[in-house]
């Protein structure tokens, strides 16, 4: 190994203008194809990529609830219409044109319109809203006895202002079966703690407002949602100067992604600027020469370029969080560069530093490069993306450190010429001989002892949102938002997935009998979400063909003639109720699911997700804590369908960190033992070797387990 680099260094020894040129030619191709590669921001990528995980992130991905901004409207006090009335000038104020080319949808204030819409909506098409057990209340609604009272309270609904808007609701079901489909759409309502005040969302104590902006980019565009939350900072400032005792703050993945990608840029830059001033300050007090440092950091330069440069060509991007783990690899990386110039100072010939270096940097950078590559076995992008970096830059290091330094240090120099040095202080520390005071040896080996049991307090951290960053200002809006809507916080959700929208929900209607055993037996406490509103074509067949079992021409014909009597008494005329007798006759058939009005008035959207080759609905169950095996037990497996929840979906990636933890851990040891191994050739010069490597993981471990 030695002979090959002393044969480069006396090619580019006598030929100076090429080493000139292949150095300044690395650099710029290094640098060239590096400046191509695409920084990734996304937190999600320190994620493993288990099979259920990775379901569970496509779904979030294009779920519209995941990119929704909460705005949340305060008062100390029970002051809904001070709540209005600041909600009003903010939404107003979003149409402005510098917020507005940021903002895809706003949720405020219910149009009245809109709902008696969506109640016409599901009167004209009844029957898929309607359930087996339902016919039991229209058999009583259609009772001689209730029929009469419908009838009376219809005329005294009628004689009142509110029956200017509810004529033509009585006109199309005088009965009230209409209702029944009316009142499915409570499923929607996800808490309880919340209730609709002058079209607005707000909470049962009336201190709480919410608004919904749903940003026109997606939540790893982080640039362009920077410029947007700063102009809604300061749209928020103008409005709470105007409405004293108001307060607004929002949460939602736009702002933590705008956090994260913000502390992690600055992270980034710190580290590595600390990182690099202290090993330049440290090389310049070891070595007291001016040039120094600058040789010394150049392999590191030129192992970064270099790194980033094949990293580029093989994924064409990586993540800002694995360029803030480089502060390990500088420390690495330095060291390549430190032996030559170093052992240099000790001998006067550069080829035979050369000589001897060569074996054991190559060796040594083998075991370390193994080791970082090992991370392409575990199933985080963002640790594969440091593996990558890592042993990229090692490479690249170790071979400018071989092939071109060399010809830097001697820069200068008579070839006759002796290094000299004088004894600085860590020399005169690296002569120090601490095997030989048995009393720090006694202590290593105590503390060694000690560490070993506090090693078993080290536990992964299994918090999902502890990976992110959040400025004290988002971790107060998170902290009321689970305080006001707790629900969400206890919910289970279940997704059901299909090719298309219409396999999806077939997928939802075979899980339905099991949620409703549970729901029977106190497990499932409440279902919210798409599951009775929006159907199958299947499902809605089956419906329509009950509904005309239902109606014989011999009911139809009785309800008819006993509600022109009943309306006779109220002066009603003969043909008022034609729409209705129109609805019992109709012929109805099942629609595609994506036509449904629901779908149309983006009351289900939240709950749907449909792209090409793919969909999928979400169900939020309110499960009972300590019935939740239960639930995964009955649910989980099922054909088509993902359940999790927060503590699950943390247990199981602290399950697969630790598991992949163990199987790197044993990989890479395994590498180094055999390096060793061949390096000495006999077993026993490999473990005397190994054995202090092991003793100072025992060490980390026990000093973190403190």
């Amino acid at each position: 190994m030695g002979t090959l680099f002393i044969s480069i260094y006396n090619f580019f020894a006598k030929r100076k203008w090429l080493l000139w040129a292949f150095t300044l030619g690395c650099f710029a191709i290094a640098g060239w194809l590096a400046s191509g590669i695409r920084l990734e921001e996304d937190i999600t990528r320190i994620l493993p990529q288990d099979k259920k995980i990775d379901r569970l992130q496509q779904f979030l991905q294009n779920a519209k609830f995941a990119d929704k901004l909460v705005v949340m409207i305060s008062r100390d006090e029970a002051e809904p219409d001070s709540l209005v009335a600041a909600a009003q000038q903010f939404t107003e104020g979003l149409a402005q044109p510098y917020l507005q080319q940021h903002i895809k949808n706003i949720q405020g204030q219910t149009d009245d319109a809109v709902m008696m819409d969506l109640m016409q909506a599901v009167q004209e098409h009844l029957p898929v809203f309607l359930e087996e057990k339902d016919y039991a209340s229209i058999d009583s609604l259609i009772a001689p006895e209730r029929l009469k009272q419908t009838m009376e309270s219809n005329y005294n609904t009628l004689v009142s202002p509110a029956g200017l808007v509810l004529k033509r609701m009585i006109q199309a079901d005088p009965v009230g079966i209409s209702w029944i489909g009316i009142k499915k759409l409570q499923q929607l309502q996800v808490d309880e703690q919340f209730e609709l005040y002058e079209g607005y969302v707000m909470s049962r104590d009336q201190r709480n407002l919410l608004v919904f902006i749903t940003p026109q980019h997606p939540p790893n565009e982080t640039g362009k949602n920077k410029r947007f939350l700063s102009d809604l900072d300061a749209w928020i400032d103008t409005v709470q100067a105007q409405h004293r005792g108001s307060a607004i703050s929002y949460f939602g993945a736009t702002a933590v992604s705008v956090g994260n990608a913000e502390q992690l840029r600055q992270d980034t830059y710190f580290t590595q600027g600390i990182t690099v001033l202290l090993l330049i300050v440290l090389i310049a007090l070891f070595f007291r020469k001016k040039r120094a440092p600058l040789l010394v950091m150049l392999p590191v330069v030129f192992g970064a370029l270099f790194s980033l440069a094949i990293v580029g060509r093989i994924k064409g991007e990586i993540s800002v969080i694995a360029l803030g783990a480089g502060c390990v690899v500088l420390g690495i990386a330095v060291n390549y560069s430190l032996h030559v110039f170093n052992h240099y100072r000790h001998l006067p010939d550069i080829r035979q530093v050369i000589k001897d270096l060569a074996m054991p940097m190559t060796v040594g950078s083998f075991t370390t490069v193994g080791g970082f590559l090992c991370l392409q076995f575990v199933k985080s992008p963002m640790l594969q993306d440091v593996g990558l970096f890592a042993a990229f830059s090692l490479i690249g290091a170790a071979l400018f450190s071989l092939i071109i330094l060399p010809h830097l240090i001697v820069l200068g120099k008579r070839p006759d010429a002796r290094p000299h040095h004088a004894g600085s202080w860590l020399d005169k520390l690296s002569n120090w001989r601490p095997e030989r005071n048995k009393y720090l040896v006694y202590s290593i080996l105590l503390l060694t002892v000690v560490f070993f049991f506090t090693a078993e307090n080290v536990t992964f951290e299994s918090d999902m949102m502890r990976m992110n960053y959040m400025p004290e200002r988002l971790q107060r809006a998170e902290q009321k938002l689970n305080n006001i809507n707790a629900y969400t916080a206890q919910s289970v959700y279940l997704i059901s997935e299909g090719a298309d929208l219409d396999a999806a929900l077939q997928s939802r209607e075979k899980t339905a009998p099991v949620v409703q055993s549970l729901i029977d037996n106190g497990a499932i406490k409440k279902v919210s979400g798409a599951g009775g509103l929006l159907l199958s074509e299947e499902e809605q067949t089956v419906r329509i063909n009950r509904w005309k079992a239902y109606w014989t021409p011999e009911k139809q014909e009785q309800l008819i003639r006993r509600l022109k009597q009943e309306g006779a008494v109220y002066k009603f005329k003969s043909t008022a109720f034609e729409p209705f007798e129109a609805l019992i006759h109709k012929d109805f058939s099942a629609i595609p699911p994506e036509r449904s009005a629901l779908l149309e008035a983006n009351l289900l959207n939240d709950f749907v997700t449909v792209r090409k080759g793919a969909a999928s609905v979400i169900s939020l169950l309110k499960v009972d804590p300590d019935r939740k095996d239960e639930v995964y037990a009955a649910l989980d497996g099922q054909p088509q369908t993902v359940i999790f929840d927060k503590q699950y979906t943390a247990n199981r990636l602290a399950e697969i960190i630790r598991d992949e933890f163990n199987t790197i851990a044993w990989m890479t040891s395994l590498l180094v033992f055999a390096a060793l191994l061949l390096s000495y050739g006999r077993i026993e010069l490999a473990l005397i070797t190994f054995v202090p490597m092991l003793i100072s993981w025992v060490w980390i471990l026990g000093i973190m387990g403190l």
